[in-house]
């Protein structure tokens, strides 16, 4: 069906070997219900976005396949809003993200807010 050309996009895009895309695959089958334009715009803002190289985006979405699952406008931009304006460093933010992609998968009201005011309460 349509997934072959899918898994065969994605290795190339990434630069991946068949192992890793059947793990990425794995933890995110969702993946395979998406269109190749949608994936690809997620992988074009990611990459601007936080300054990446092709290597280090294949490297982030392999760390982090939930990415491609996440809303841009509903979860990875805010998260990166509130932790630019948490840190006070676009760099150290950006940076942060990338090293641990899981923090995208957050809820900011839920749990990050209130452990920032913790934080803050605690004289950090």
């Amino acid at each position: 069906g349509n997934i072959e050309p899918k898994l065969n996009w994605l290795q190339q895009r990434l630069d991946l070997d068949d192992d890793t895309v059947g793990k990425i695959v794995q933890r995110l089958p969702s993946i395979l219900g998406s269109s190749i334009q949608k994936l690809e715009s997620k992988l074009e803002w990611l990459q601007q976005r936080l300054s990446l190289s092709d290597g280090e985006l294949s490297k982030l979405i392999q760390k982090s396949p939930a990415l491609f699952g996440y809303s841009i406008d509903t979860n990875i931009e805010p998260t990166m809003n509130f932790f630019i304006d948490a840190l006070g460093d676009e760099g150290e933010a950006i940076a942060l993200l990338v090293k641990s992609p899981d923090l995208f998968n957050r809820s900011l009201e839920n749990r990050l807010k209130p452990r920032l005011a913790e934080a803050e309460d605690a004289g950090m």
